[in-house]
């Protein structure tokens, strides 16, 4: 799966800056700032999983409201996280925090397992003058409540939807994720 995924990146990079160069470079830096970032994510116990795709709302440079979705250990993930970002035009250093959803089943007995986490990261972006990006960022996971898939959720009902019980220690964990994208 990461091979096919590498291989397909590989051959559709290439042809993102065709199409970037395309654009009148010139009426992009003069105009409005882009506004708009759409990224394909790989992690590590990310808040989109180990592998999805986010897209950026951005009103002013300095807020960033990114949405995000893929799949991870706890099945497939939802993520919303307002940022802060600083820095120039092309390097910026952002921080943000907010909550995520792991929707994953058990087949034995059949059942939904639904977790609630935690996520907070920094990150560095680079942004080329054509809107190309690059999104490395670290930071930290706490689990909130629910029952990841494989856990031992305490239903007797096959089909039955897990309820998600309060966590209950505060442990927190490293993450991590790297992203190609490009802002619109």
């Amino acid at each position: 799966m990461w091979l096919r995924t590498a291989i397909l990146l590989g051959v559709l990079a290439p042809l993102v800056p065709a199409t970037a160069v395309a654009d009148d470079a010139g009426a992009r830096s003069s105009g409005p700032a882009s506004k708009i970032r759409l990224m394909g994510n790989m992690g590590v116990a990310s808040a989109i999983g180990e592998m999805g795709g986010t897209l950026t709302y951005s009103p002013r440079p300095e807020f960033q409201l990114e949405l995000g979705t893929g799949i991870g250990y706890s099945g497939l993930q939802l993520s919303l996280m307002p940022k802060l970002a600083i820095g120039g035009k092309n390097h910026r250093v952002s921080i943000g925090a907010g909550p995520s959803m792991g929707i994953g089943s058990n087949p034995k007995p059949s059942q939904t397992c639904i977790s609630y986490w935690l996520n907070a990261e920094v990150g560095y972006e680079y942004r080329s003058a054509s809107g190309l990006s690059f999104l490395v960022a670290v930071g930290i996971f706490r689990g909130l409540a629910g029952e990841i898939p494989g856990g031992t959720p305490g239903v007797t009902e096959a089909g039955e939807a897990v309820r998600p019980e309060p966590a209950s220690d505060f442990s927190l964990f490293p993450q991590g994720r790297i992203a190609f994208g490009r802002w619109f």
